[in-house]
């Protein structure tokens, strides 16, 4: 499911954003935390009492300092020099800033996702360029802002009439040169490539053209040689075994339309390729709530934009009640064979919202067999270390301080991460109200 967003003209990702609500001046530098109000920090501060999910692993009653924007030491001892704010954690749980590792953007998108600790955004696909290139700018920087981070795959290599050619994108023909149309996408921005393998099967009444084993091949392999990595839209285990044989380094979905064999699992995990399931956007095309749960839940509708609420209860024209049961048993056998996998959601497509659909996310792989904590670290840890994305996902001296407060134990119950009370990103505290 790849929705390509409809453009957004005139729209600068850097410029300043008007909120709905205006906070009064006083109360601009007070905000509530795990243990009430206290003065709201700028990126030089001290976190004390805090059990750390450094995103791998918990360490109980740690102490994490921030400095410019970076963490500069994570410890049971920390200090800092007089003057520097000191903010009680109330013996709640920290956590990196959490990574989706599928989202398509749209204009408000690094807008949101934090709002819901998701401060990194790894897009699929995007034919506006304008909003790709002012999206991707400033990444490298620990400045103020609060906005979400993107890395983006830009326009997608698919066939001629395959899914989602609009008839105004490149497209992958027989004559086409591979190395030639890697090249193109990452003069364009491309930070990665994204192949997709989809003739339409998984969905009544859908029928694509799809690229060929050969074509998939020499794409991904063209990949490789530029030096950047090759993500691959799937809906069959057949389609992912393809997609495995040809060395992709990822594929950022699950497949839906039928259970992997064993010799299919072991395929994939031979091949060391990653998975990003999406079951959220899975559950969507599944004939149930399209977003279980999360557009009534008291706890993230403070933070929910008419827009938000909006996609989260759209759904799409057909659907199979058959879908989501075989997604979560794939990732089930998935993570049982030892393939890694990684959080991502397919927002802003029907039944899912930025930000907000990452926690249903992790509940979602959390029913699917991975542990809280390791649906953590496939939200944190994986995806950074799976993009080369090494100033974040974890909570370490010379990361940045994207971080999430929690007053509960999301490695041991999920759910906790719904009750998320305060977001940095780059070492300042960011408004979530939406």
């Amino acid at each position: 499911m790849h929705r390509v967003p409809s453009p957004n003209a005139g729209f600068d990702p850097n410029a300043p954003v008007r909120r709905r609500s205006v906070l009064a001046a006083g109360a601009a530098v007070v905000t509530a935390t795990a243990v009430g109000c206290q003065r709201r920090p700028e990126a030089d501060f001290l976190l004390r009492n805090v059990n750390v999910f450094d995103g791998e692993r918990r360490l109980d009653a740690y102490s994490v300092r921030v400095e410019a924007g970076l963490i500069t030491a994570v410890d049971r001892d920390v200090t800092a020099p007089a003057g520097v704010p000191r903010i009680d954690g109330g013996g709640g749980t920290l956590l990196p800033g959490l990574i989706d590792a599928h989202v398509h953007l749209e204009q408000t998108a690094r807008l949101d996702a934090p709002r819901f600790g998701v401060t990194t955004l790894l897009d699929m696909f995007t034919h506006d360029l304008a909003l790709l290139s002012g999206a991707t700018r400033g990444r490298s920087r620990a400045a103020a802002t609060t906005l979400a981070d993107v890395w983006s795959a830009g326009i997608g290599a698919t066939a001629p009439g395959g899914w989602p050619d609009t008839g105004t994108i490149p497209t992958v023909g027989p004559q086409t040169d591979p190395a030639e149309f890697v090249a193109r996408r990452i003069a364009e921005g491309s930070d990665y490539l994204k192949v997709f393998i989809e003739d339409g099967g998984a969905l009544p009444g859908a029928s694509y053209r799809a690229l060929e084993p050969e074509q998939a091949y020499g794409l991904i392999t063209a990949a490789h040689e530029a030096g950047v990595r090759a993500m691959v839209h799937v809906s069959a285990t057949a389609d992912a075994v393809t997609a495995a044989d040809a060395a992709a380094d990822a594929l950022v979905h699950v497949p839906y339309a039928d259970r992997f064999a064993e010799r299919q699992l072991a395929v994939l995990q031979q091949a060391g390729t990653v998975v990003v399931p999406t079951l959220s956007v899975i559950a969507s095309i599944s004939c149930g709530d399209p977003a279980p749960g999360l557009h009534a839940d008291p706890r993230l509708l403070p933070a929910l934009t008419v827009h938000q609420l909006t996609t989260l209860t759209r759904q799409f024209s057909s659907c199979d009640p058959e879908r989501l049961a075989a997604a979560i048993d794939n990732v089930g056998a998935l993570h049982r064979a030892g393939v890694p996998i990684l959080a991502g959601t397919d927002a802003p497509n029907p039944g899912t919202a930025h930000g907000a659909s990452m926690l249903g996310e992790l509940r979602l792989l959390v029913s699917a067999g991975l542990t809280p904590a390791e649906a953590l670290t496939a939200a944190t840890a994986t995806p950074a270390r799976v993009f080369g994305l090494s100033d974040r996902g974890r909570i370490a001296p010379g990361h940045r301080a994207d971080l999430v407060l929690v007053p509960g134990d999301p490695t041991t119950d999920i759910e906790a991460i719904f009750d998320l009370t305060t977001v940095w990103k780059n070492g300042r505290e960011i408004d979530r109200s939406a």
